[in-house]
């Protein structure tokens, strides 16, 4: 013991000593550094865990439904009476009840049911395009255009813009009946080409590619950015995703996703979020649908790209998908849309165990910040 005990405080001991110490320093970097992995590890398996998804109501609704509300979520829709020859907009509530907007004359276009991110304007236009509806709180008016239009509402804010400020149209209409609600709002002009209104700028989609236009001035652009497309590609959707804003290019057999930030391929924030591993892993979609500034998409199986197995969001936070209610859902459009507060979402389609008609689903996220 006396000898150890001298070694251990001789010149010699005193080195080794520090160089076990130097070792077991470093043996608890590693640990630390593997703690550390597998935190990060658990945190993308975490990610990639699917959250529930449950049906607050189901029902057999015509046309396109939207989210549209301010506080309590809601759903609006347009159905025709045929014996009436007239249009009435609808709202169902988180309860299921409904009631009545408004009414116009004639037959709807069902992709023309425009909101308001807010839910204070709807805007809607008849199946010959010619009579324009618009809503603002309580408010109705109608106009007439003096010529066909042939209208296209290729986004969810090609025709309204999310602010209710600002609409697309081919002209300046003739008011027929109710207050000039145009009057105080912004007409960007159409020139055979799809704009895609965002709260403070606007896109356009041209034959010299997709331009951002951040400032409008009677309907015309002060200043702009360009971004190009492929060949062969358009625009069919551009969304608010988080702090970015992502284009659904659709070309003939095929669609693709540009975030318009012009950064470069290596810093492709979709890749980085991982977006692009669920288009890897499963069918791509058609598009990329959004508002409020959460997007969504449907993972569909490969070998059946017509069925949707799950859902998926993301934002600024990243990525998240959910389980449904059934095993796979078969999707009549492709517009999946999450509400402002994360925890709900609606999709159109059948269940492929149901038995009856009922197309429009609002479901419930099952997480604990949705409870």
């Amino acid at each position: 013991m006396r000898q150890g005990y001298s070694a251990l405080h001789s010149p010699a001991g005193t080195f080794s000593w520090r160089i076990l110490r130097n070792y077991l320093d470093r043996v608890l970097a590693c640990l630390a550094i593997i703690a550390v992995l597998g935190a990060v590890s658990n945190v993308s398996m975490a990610a990639e865990t699917r959250i529930g998804l449950g049906i607050v109501w189901s029902a057999s609704l015509p046309g396109v439904p939207r989210l549209c509300y301010d506080k309590v979520p809601a759903v609006i829709y347009m159905k025709y009476d045929l014996a009436r020859k007239t249009t009435s907009i609808m709202k169902r509530e988180l309860s299921g009840d409904e009631h009545l907007l408004g009414e116009f004359p004639g037959s709807p276009d069902p992709r023309s049911l425009s909101c308001s991110q807010d839910g204070s304007v709807i805007a809607a236009m008849d199946g010959y395009s010619q009579t324009l509806f618009l809503l603002r709180d309580s408010e109705a008016a109608l106009y007439r255009l003096s010529q066909f239009w042939p209208f296209s509402n290729a986004g969810r804010y090609s025709f309204l813009a999310p602010d209710g400020k600002s609409i697309t149209l081919s002209e300046k209409p003739d008011l027929i009946s109710g207050p000039d609600l145009l009057h105080d709002m912004k007409i960007f002009p159409d020139k055979r080409s799809t704009v895609f209104f965002m709260n403070d700028y606007l896109y356009v989609n041209d034959v010299t590619g997709i331009n951002k236009l951040t400032d409008v001035e009677g309907g015309r652009p002060a200043q702009g950015q360009r971004f190009k497309r492929p060949p062969g590609f358009e625009a069919n959707e551009i969304v608010r995703c988080g702090d970015r804003d992502v284009a659904s290019l659709v070309g003939t057999e095929s669609s693709r996703y540009l975030v318009l930030d012009n950064a470069p391929p290596r810093k492709d924030w979709l890749e980085q979020i991982g977006v692009r591993k669920l288009f890897r892993k499963y069918h791509a979609p058609f598009l990329i649908s959004g508002d409020y500034g959460t997007c969504g998409f449907p993972l569909l199986d490969h070998a059946r790209p017509n069925y949707t197995i799950a859902l998926a969001s993301f934002d600024a936070n990243g990525v998240q998908t959910f389980s449904l209610p059934y095993p796979e859902i078969r999707l009549i459009n492709d517009n999946v849309s999450f509400g402002k507060n994360g925890c709900i979402a609606l999709i159109q389609g059948f269940w492929s165990t149901q038995q009856g008609d009922d197309n429009t689903h609002l479901l419930a996220i099952q997480s604990q910040r949705c409870r």
